[in-house]
This record gives C-alpha cells, structure tokens and sequence, in this order.
C-alpha cells in the first residue's frame, strides 16, 4: 500500500536556517517532517503489539535470516542489541557466537557510532538511551567494517529505503568505505510502498521480515 501519510514535497527555496552545520531547504524541511510522520506511525504500530506476538515474529525472523547465505558465509557479523518492541537480536548473537562468528555491536559516544566486539551477553551494560552497549574498556572499535550487519529501523520501503529513528547514526556510519552487506531486520508492518529518502541516506540490501526475504537486487 502507498503510504497514505506522505505528502508531495514543494519548492526548494532555502531558508537561512541552520541544523548542524548544513543549511537547509525547504524541500529538507518538509521531507524530514514527512520522515517524522512515518516514524510517529511506526512506533505506534509496534507499540500495539502483544509480547507474544513480538517474540513469535521475532523467531521466524531468525529462522529466515539464518538461511541467507550471506549470513551463512560470514566470518563477522554485526548487529544492533535489541530493546523494547524491536525484533529481538539476543538469539542472533548467541546463536552466532556458537558458530565461532565474530560478533561485534555499536557504542554511541557523542554523534558517532562504532562497533566493538564481544565473546558473551555478559559482556553489555545499558549506555546510550538504555540502550545495551559493550564494555570498551581497553578495547579497539573494529575498523576493517567487512562482514553481515543487522540494522534496525522504524520504516523500509520496497526500494530499499531506511527511516531509522533520527540519530542519524547508521547514515553516518555505512558514509564510510566499508564491506558491509546490510541486512534489515522488520515485522512485515513496517516495509511500505515508499517512504522519504534523502540523497545521504544508506541503502539495506536486504530486509527480513517474518512474512518474507526481500533482496535489493542492485547490490
């Protein structure tokens, strides 16, 4: 179904108006608030999920993602710790630590994101946002970024577009040169049509969902 919450973006006049340290138009305007209707309606549709639900999705996400040879062939995988009513990733990194897989998870330190490795669960505290993050005492953020990602996201779109929740991190991130093969992680609810995308958004090559594999055949 087409997005019935979008609108069609209008001229490109700029306003002298600053966020960060890039001015923005008014179609930059209007595309992020459109953003931010998607990702209000997003969230309002996991949050009317049952736990039940939410774990049941979540497992015949894993059962999929496990078959995908791209997983399968991995030597690294790097994944988001899940929180709330996100598909769960816990089983994911146990399940590929007991295949020897590297696993590595990102750290938020400021505005940017790295991703360390860890052996263990035990390994995670709550960081940024409560979120579960490694414990980097003495360690390197991996640099090699070459390997299987699992991103999250509040939306996706059959074009392989990524609304994720505003931080920008992930853009920010995959911007640098890496051989990443990026794999998104949703229930079937969150693919659209179409949703906004900015020319600095990143791509997924994938997404899983609990319903179906959908492969962006470009990558």
């Amino acid at each position: 179904m087409v997005c019935d919450f979008m609108k069609e973006a209008s001229g490109c006049q700029c306003r002298r108006i600053l966020e960060g340290d890039v001015y923005m138009t008014d179609e930059a305007f209007e595309k992020k608030d459109e953003k931010n209707a998607v990702r209000k309606q997003m969230k309002l549709r996991r949050i009317g999920m049952t736990r039940e639900d939410r774990f049941d999705k979540s497992m015949k996400i894993f059962e999929q993602l496990i078959t995908v040879p791209e997983f399968k062939r991995a030597d690294k995988v790097y994944t988001y710790v899940s929180m709330d009513n996100e598909i769960d990733t816990i089983m994911l990194i146990d399940y590929s630590l007991s295949l020897d897989k590297r696993v590595f998870v990102p750290k938020v330190t400021g505005k940017d994101m790295e991703f360390y490795e860890i052996s263990d669960i035990s390994e995670l505290s709550p960081g940024y946002m409560g979120i579960y993050e490694p414990d980097v005492n003495g360690k390197e953020p991996d640099f090699s970024r070459t390997g299987f990602m699992c991103m999250p996201g509040l939306a996706f779109d059959k074009s392989f577009n990524r609304i994720g929740y505003g931080g920008g991190f992930y853009d920010r991130y995959l911007s640098q040169k890496n051989k990443l093969y990026k794999a998104a992680l949703a229930y079937e609810s969150q693919v659209l049509e179409h949703i906004p995308a900015e020319d600095n958004d990143v791509k997924t090559d994938m997404i899983v969902t609990e319903e179906s594999i959908y492969r962006n055949l470009d990558y």
